[in-house]
């Protein structure tokens, strides 16, 4: 496929041509097929933005200043997992519909919360992928409801898939570069399950960029048949922080079995736990080792 992205007069365009390979644009919202009169395949498809702040691949440090910029007492925050969770989904992984947005909402919320109860001045700033639908909608609407500022990151091949509203939007060139620029943004990374991506360039972002992992099984704590499996019958990733727990054992980790039944607010609140310890290392002297006052 053949991506570019150019400012106009009103705002900006990204444009999509197929190169042999239907992508199956059409039905989202905003999308223009410019070619119709082309076979499948061999379309050229347009999606306008005329609300949103977008930052061109080469604004990187322009939107980083503009939404990020670094007070002593700033702390980033991200989340990541899966875009969207089909209804098929749900049934074949015993999840109701919109549970695993709700709780990755209210465990944000929580540790929003937690970490303003505990360190005075702290400036909280939450990041994103932008699409509006699955976890990035969950960190959106934590945002909102925290009143903490944020940022997107998005690339290209994907922007079709975001919604042209207010919210400011970094879109690199490539999913990989996407992917880069985002953990490199963020103090701390809260996994959330997801799919290839969060495993393989998510999760060893992190490493390379030195930041803070706290992975969370959203979907077995709200799963009735203990959520989706770490890989598919043909070995494929389904399921990252699943296979990350498989792969890395961690000496003195609590196992499932030993938490009680309705593990949902002791995630929550050990999520939040894990997080305030990571801020106080992570935030100045004069931030990190004050604690709140009443």
């Amino acid at each position: 496929m053949a991506y570019r992205i150019e400012r106009t007069g009103a705002g900006v365009a990204v444009y999509a041509e197929e190169e042999g390979t239907d992508l199956s644009l059409s039905p989202l919202p905003g999308v223009e097929c410019l070619t119709p009169d082309q076979p499948v395949g061999r379309r050229t498809y347009r999606k306008r933005f005329f609300r949103k702040k977008i930052y061109l691949p080469d604004e990187r440090p322009v939107a980083v200043n503009a939404h990020l910029a670094r007070t002593p007492s700033t702390f980033v925050l991200g989340m990541n997992g899966y875009s969207r969770l089909t209804p098929e989904q749900c049934r074949a992984w015993g999840v109701q519909p919109r549970a695993y947005e709700i709780l990755c909402q209210e465990i944000l919320v929580q540790a929003v919360r937690r970490l303003r109860r505990s360190f005075d001045g702290i400036e909280i700033v939450l990041v994103h992928g932008a699409s509006d639908m699955g976890v990035d909608a969950a960190v959106m609407a934590a945002a909102r409801e925290t009143n903490c500022r944020q940022l997107g990151f998005n690339c290209l091949p994907y922007l079709f898939y975001v919604a042209d509203d207010e919210q400011p939007v970094y879109v690199a060139e490539t999913a990989a570069a996407y992917s880069d620029a985002f953990v490199a943004s963020l103090d701390v990374l809260i996994a959330a399950n997801g799919r290839l991506q969060a495993y393989e360039t998510d999760i060893s972002a992190v490493f390379k960029h030195r930041k803070r992992l706290i992975p969370v099984n959203v979907l077995r704590l709200i799963s009735s048949s203990g959520g989706p499996p770490a890989e598919d019958g043909s070995g494929k990733i389904e399921d990252a922080v699943a296979f990350f727990e498989q792969r890395v054992w961690t000496v003195g980790q609590r196992t499932a079995s030993l938490l009680p039944r309705d593990q949902v607010p002791v995630v929550v609140t050990e999520t939040g736990s894990v997080l305030e310890a990571m801020a106080r290392y992570v935030l100045p002297p004069e931030c990190g080792l004050r604690l709140a006052r009443a």
